[in-house]
């Protein structure tokens, strides 16, 4: 698939997600992502996008002010 922006090619890729919530900053590390390798955009699938979204609710739950995870870990 190619950027609409830069013409680059996406290619198979890792992330951090990062989100600030109200009481709290969560980091997702190594999160399966889809990359084009000239500007770099990013893209989840709905597969990642569920975890993500599952993974933000129990770190949530954990009532700590900054939660680092690794999502293989997590999802696994």
């Amino acid at each position: 698939m190619k950027c609409f922006k830069c013409k680059g090619e996406m290619h198979q890729g890792h992330t951090t997600f990062v989100t600030d919530t109200d009481d709290s900053c969560i980091v997702v590390r190594r999160v399966p992502c889809l990359q084009y390798d000239t500007c770099g955009e990013i893209a989840y699938s709905g597969e990642v996008t569920e975890n993500l979204e599952k993974i933000v609710r129990a770190a949530k739950q954990a009532l700590t002010e900054v939660a680092v995870v690794k999502y293989p870990d997590a999802v696994a």
